[in-house]
């Protein structure tokens, strides 16, 4: 067995500690793991801190958001290597590279968790969870599977195109709509309703669409967000529409634009009543297919024959698939997708792991299209 000195890894690594959702977390001390098979140790430059932290970490949890005690938190991150496993054919230490979120079953991929923050609806994704994927990225160093760490060049993203390291924090967030709009499979050409798109991941939705080719309607009710979406692309390639309140309303509204082909829904928890939903399956044409992809926990009212009657299709989508995020950094790197403040995006906070309140409170308040707050255990 290898050992921490032939990897040059420090005995210990401090990690953001949560005893308990009620109380604050601390510093901890944790031992540092080895590079086991299948397994990378990571040092997390920008670890990304969604807006609802606060409600699953702190003020008792009122998410409900079921996990193991105590945690590390934090699931994706841009990184660099600090050590490799035996079984590494193309990582090396000190490459820059994006780790994302979900953790999935080796023998069974079916089981999925988030990491650091939920872990999922049965006993099997329980164990997944509470195993050596427990600790997550809100640290100064992390394991990653070895599937999940995906290198990104730097010649070409920081030399080439100018990103700043922080900017490519924003994967994080595009990775999400990238795995429903591509099981979708949305086509250059067609037509998508995003629906809501005014949060941070989207909003990310519509970068990612129009980096896929398609012409996009956004759908929120902040006119003021859907103003700033209708200037990331050339007039026409960006629609937008109020959410009324009202179905019938916004169907005509929809159908100023045209049939719609795609129908993305990335609704937040409590939308499940919201109009848009089903004025979006009414407004898809014959044929058309509608994406499922937020965060609503209970039921949601379809109109059956409506579906039936225009072979609609509905798929639904649990974040993104490895492949996918191999994807998505080569639309990156590719200049397909452009990131960072030249389309809006901006990056509202970075914060030292002590400084974790001031972070959750940036995050929650300041969150919106294209914005994201970020932990930074490792300055470079």
């Amino acid at each position: 067995m290898t050992s921490l000195e032939e990897h040059s890894l420090p005995k210990t690594y401090t990690g953001l500690q949560f005893h308990s959702p009620s109380s604050p977390p601390v510093l901890a001390e944790l031992p540092t793991p080895l590079p086991t098979t299948g397994t990378v140790i990571v040092k997390p430059l920008y670890s990304i801190i969604v807006q609802y932290a606060n409600e699953i970490f702190t003020n008792g949890n009122p998410r409900g958001y079921k996990y193991p005690l105590p945690i590390v938190p934090g699931g994706a991150t841009i990184a660099r290597v600090a050590a490799v496993p035996s079984d590494a054919t193309r990582l090396k230490p000190g490459q820059l590279v994006y780790v994302e979120l979900t953790i999935r079953g080796r023998d069974d991929p079916s089981v999925k968790v988030l990491r650091g923050f939920h872990q999922g609806p049965s006993e099997a994704s329980a164990r997944l969870m509470a195993g050596d994927w427990l600790n997550g990225c809100w640290a100064t160093l992390a394991t990653a599977p070895l599937e999940n760490v995906h290198p990104l060049d730097e010649d070409v993203l920081v030399g080439k195109l100018g990103y700043k390291i922080e900017e490519l924090g924003s994967l994080s967030q595009l990775a999400v709509p990238y795995g429903g709009l591509a099981d979708v499979g949305l086509k250059p050409g067609e037509t998508v309703l995003i629906a809501p798109a005014t949060g941070s991941f989207s909003s990310a939705a519509v970068h990612v669409a129009l980096a896929m080719g398609a012409r996009v309607i956004a759908m929120g009710r902040n006119e003021t967000a859907l103003e700033g979406l209708k200037k990331l692309a050339e007039p026409g390639r960006v629609e937008t529409v109020k959410i009324s309140g009202d179905v019938q309303e916004d169907v005509n509204s929809l159908a100023k634009f045209g049939p719609i082909d795609v129908f993305f829904d990335i609704s937040p928890r409590a939308a499940s009543k919201s109009s848009h939903i089903k004025a979006g399956l009414l407004s898809l044409r014959p044929g058309g297919r509608m994406n499922l992809m937020g965060g609503i926990p209970g039921d949601i009212e379809l109109p059956y024959w409506h579906i039936s009657y225009n072979g609609i299709t509905i798929k639904g989508t649990f974040m993104n698939t490895i492949q996918q995020a191999k994807e998505l950094v080569k639309l990156i790197e590719r200049g397909v997708l452009k990131i960072g403040k030249r389309v809006g995006m901006e990056v509202t906070g970075k914060f030292k792991l002590e400084d974790w309140q001031e972070a959750f409170e940036t995050a929650a308040t300041k969150a919106g299209p294209g914005k994201g707050a970020f932990f930074i255990p490792n300055e470079e």
